[in-house]
């Protein structure tokens, strides 16, 4: 008898082992294997993200011999970077390196023990206090209002898979923030403010400290941010990929150091998906259907999506108003080349849309793209930085970012 309760012991122990390998998020409840069960409990997420997790393992069931054992461990659902626990971790960009304005990108952190260079004490005050009922958990403004404005702003924590900002990006990410243009475009054309900004995700090969594109002296707001050597003359160096936000119409097929040459397929607000350009040139890295392997979408294809100006009203994105953005990026090899699916949501209006830990099923992208790496792009990117960029003209913009989470997909 003391030989078979030690057995039953064992294997009650293993079964309970079993379970704790089986469970991600969602499982619970009893599974048999045989004449023998596990079952599974689970309480949170916790503010760290974790789960509690019980298993018990159960044999004989019923039986003057049932035996028990109970398991439990403290799992990450996803180890999830926000701005209310990591806003630190997105370090001022510095000027002359990754901006070319002091203003271009500006942090705006709760716990920010002095102003930064750009503002004095009592305007940071202020304008703290004018938005902390909306942006209580941190926020990060784009393009200060100013004209011909460029910059980059990159997670550079340690968090999950990351190791200061360069992160292991494994099967891809999700991720969801909000964000608002503060101008109010009535002109038909979009034409009173620009130019937007991109999430973007680069390699690691890039260094954050110099990691930024446009021209050296902001004159060439279409760049986003993203095309271009940047201050730095560095630039954002491939295998890189991002998610932009258009809102000033570069419509003209031209010399990509040019101006207007972005090959937008009208005037209206668009997002669509970029990878880069030739690789002779940085400069058409956001332009629309140029590159192989991989090229940047078309406008009018899957992966560009646009809303025109309405007769009367603000253009899509510059309304005043409050927006979600979702993307997901899922990346899988196939022999030693990598396959990547870009989706994006603007608005998203389901449960869910903000859960980063899942993927967000309730309705479709409005941007869905896919493509596939060369072996040796696909290597350089399984370690990468991210981050947004943007960048002004002629015409200023001033955006906040906020209420963001990002988790990397397990």
């Amino acid at each position: 008898m003391t030989n078979l309760t030690g057995e039953s012991e064992k294997r009650a122990y293993y079964l309970a082992l079993s379970g704790l390998n089986f469970w991600s998020k969602g499982k619970s409840g009893l599974y048999r294997l045989g004449e023998d069960a596990f079952s599974l409990d689970q309480a949170g997420p916790d503010a760290a993200g974790d789960y509690t997790v019980t298993s018990v393992g159960t044999v004989a069931a019923g039986t003057g011999r049932e035996t028990n054992v109970r398991l439990t461990v403290k799992r990450p659902s996803a180890a999830i970077i926000t701005f209310e626990a990591d806003l630190a971790s997105f370090t001022q960009p510095v000027l002359g390196r990754t901006e070319n304005n002091a203003n271009a990108v500006v942090v705006f952190s709760i716990d920010s023990p002095e102003a930064p260079a750009s503002f004095t004490l009592a305007d940071w005050t202020a304008l703290w206090s004018a938005n902390v009922y909306r942006y209580a958990s941190g926020w990060i403004r784009l393009g200060g209002g100013a004209a011909q404005t460029t910059g980059a702003i990159w997670y550079e924590g340690n968090k999950g898979s990351c190791d200061s900002g360069r992160c292991a990006f494994g099967k891809g990410l999700r991720t969801y923030f909000q964000f608002v243009f503060s101008g109010y475009d009535m002109s038909l054309e979009s034409s009173e403010f620009g130019d937007g900004f991109t999430f973007t995700v680069m390699t690691a090969d890039n260094d954050p400290r110099y990691a930024a594109g446009g021209t050296a002296d902001g004159l060439r707001g279409e760049y986003l941010g993203y095309a271009g050597p940047g201050p730095s003359g560095r630039g954002i160096v491939p295998p890189k990929m991002a998610v932009e936000v258009d809102v000033y119409p570069n419509c003209y097929d031209g010399d990509p150091m040019e101006n207007n040459s972005r090959r937008d397929r009208s005037t209206a607000n668009h997002l669509a998906v970029v990878y880069w350009g030739e690789p002779d040139t940085s400069y058409d890295d956001n332009v629309h259907g140029v590159g192989a392997g991989p090229a940047n979408p078309t406008g009018g294809g899957e992966g560009y999506c646009e809303r025109a100006s309405p007769l009367a009203g603000p253009a899509w994105l510059e309304d005043g108003q409050e927006h979600a953005m979702r993307v997901e990026i899922s990346r899988e090899t196939d022999d030693t080349q990598g396959v990547y699916t870009v989706r994006a949501w603007v608005d998203p209006a389901y449960p869910g849309m903000d859960d980063v830990s899942e993927d967000y099923t309730a309705e479709a992208p409005l941007v869905r793209h896919t493509v596939r790496l060369a072996a040796a792009d696909h290597a350089r990117l399984d370690t990468i930085c991210f981050g947004w960029t943007e960048a002004t003209g002629g015409h200023g913009q001033s955006v906040a970012i906020h209420d963001f989470a990002l988790a990397f997909r397990r």
